[in-house]
């Protein structure tokens, strides 16, 4: 998969939205796992938009782009990948639980397997 193909993918306002709900589901999941407390939460911005810049989505993106946008293309870059069946569900969430006192970092490690089995399926 060529850079403008993974543009197109972590510009998708639709893939975000679906992405968005994914990984507050599995963060959710994984808090609960790792607290053994049932958990719902919403991830902020700040964290996705933190680990999408640490896992270089954001040199991706066009230039003028705010932190919602940024954050926008890590959940679509993992709604991507969970629809086509390049990562699992487990996989996002064994992630997630990687570092519990750095969330962004977290987000960015998923961020970067997202992208390194995408650019192997191509």
């Amino acid at each position: 998969m060529n850079d403008q193909d993974i543009g197109r993918i972590l510009t998708n306002s639709g893939l975000a939205q679906f992405g968005d709900s994914l990984l507050n589901f599995a963060y959710s999941i994984a808090l609960t796992e790792t607290t053994g407390q049932p958990r719902g939460i919403k991830v902020q911005d700040k964290i996705l938009a933190d680990a999408a810049a640490k896992a270089g989505l954001r040199k991706r993106l066009p230039r003028r782009v705010g932190r919602g946008d940024v954050a926008n293309s890590l959940e679509a870059l993992v709604g991507h990948v969970w629809l086509q069946k390049i990562i699992t569900l487990e996989e996002i969430v064994s992630c997630l639980k990687l570092e519990n006192l750095d969330p962004s970092k977290s987000f960015s490690v998923l961020a970067d397997l997202a992208l390194s089995k995408l650019r192997k399926q191509s």
